[in-house]
């Protein structure tokens, strides 16, 4: 085994510190865009335990009045792209024509869509559990 010159030693050294100083300072003034030297807020903070969840989901409804929840099976659709867009959605809801065309495209011989929403599912928590309690808003609604 050989021994580490004194310039490995005092390179090692620095590096050390330079990432003591950047996690210190990430920690002290950074945000999010700082990983890996801050933490991520969104996992240092804890939601209040009396507060809902919200979930979000896309629903249909064809022409024979049935409710379907759309999916990325059935509609190539995933919650996170409509949770990234949602505020576009509210603002113009005829976007949701696009989850229609993608719905029909994906199903052949179904019964059509003529209604798409976006439903704000809120589970009611009391310290932290569960009450049972499910309320649903639609956040966005298109129909043809």
């Amino acid at each position: 085994m050989e021994r580490l010159s004194s310039r490995g030693r005092g390179t090692r050294v620095a590096a050390t510190l330079v990432v003591v100083v950047l996690t210190f300072a990430g920690t002290v003034v950074g945000n999010d865009f700082w990983f890996p030297f801050a933490p991520f807020q969104m996992f240092a903070i804890a939601d209040n335990p009396n507060q809902p969840i919200m979930v979000l989901r896309t629903d249909g409804v064809d022409t024979t009045g049935r409710r379907i929840v759309l999916d990325e099976r059935n509609a190539g659709v995933r919650r996170a792209e409509i949770e990234a867009q949602i505020d576009r959605f509210k603002a113009d809801p005829s976007l949701l024509r696009s989850i229609q065309d993608a719905y029909a495209a994906r199903n052949p011989g179904k019964p059509p869509l003529v209604e798409v929403d976006i439903v704000e599912v809120q589970h009611h928590l009391r310290h932290a559990q569960p009450t049972g309690e499910i309320t649903e808003v639609v956040l966005a609604r298109w129909k043809p």
